[in-house]
């Protein structure tokens, strides 16, 4: 197996908003992917150590095979200036050890359909184009009730609009080998990419109680 390597930030103040903090750090991972003024062509990970039935935690971690990319992400400026605030506590760049199990952090866009305005949407759309086939509207009981797993939300900025919007991440327990396939936020998603990730849970000290 190729060797991989990890970086990890975590926030100092205990009393944050960890969505948001997450989501701009995912969005400096995005800015960075998306560039042409950068060589690094995707293959970087996200990983939330301490991921619980709560929140996204206190820290969040960028994986890859390509030690310089994380070398290089981990010196972008927004890093660098909470660091120097005291806000962000990052490590250096070190080898993911051997033998750790692979677990997924996956952005699932079908949760946003379960919620009250995008319900509202979704069956008005289908009852107009029901109207328009001259047939009667009778809503599917999914389209009114969807069960969905445990999620949380990172809080993310376009910048061409400004606009905010949501990442909704969920976690999955893997079996088998590492997959190196991201989308430019560094997650995987519900079928194409099926990225994979160490749960480094399970060996940084300091996350240990």
């Amino acid at each position: 197996m190729t060797n991989r390597f990890y970086f990890l930030i975590r926030y100092v103040p205990e009393d944050v908003d960890e969505g948001l903090l997450a989501g701009r750090c995912i969005s400096i991972l995005h800015g960075v992917l998306s560039s042409e003024q950068n060589d690094i062509d995707g293959g970087v990970g996200v990983v939330f150590p301490q991921w619980s039935s709560v929140s996204l935690g206190q820290s969040i971690a960028f994986v890859s095979d390509n030690q310089r990319h994380l070398v290089e992400l981990s010196q972008q400026p927004y890093f660098k200036s909470m660091k120097a605030d005291n806000l962000f506590n990052i490590s250096t760049v070190e080898d993911v050890p051997a033998g750790l199990p692979e677990i997924r952090f996956k952005r699932n866009q079908g949760i946003a359909k379960c919620f009250v305005g995008e319900k509202r949407r979704r069956l008005a759309r289908a009852k107009r184009r029901a109207e328009a086939r001259g047939e009667v509207f009778n809503p599917k009981q999914d389209m009114l009730t969807r069960e969905v797993n445990l999620f949380h939300r990172a809080v993310m900025t376009s910048k061409s609009t400004g606009q905010k919007y949501l990442l909704h991440i969920q976690r999955d327990t893997v079996m088998g080998s590492s997959i190196n396939q991201y989308s430019l936020y560094g997650l995987a998603t519900n079928k194409e990419l099926m990225g994979t990730v160490p749960d480094l849970s399970l060996i940084i000290p300091f996350l240990k109680d």
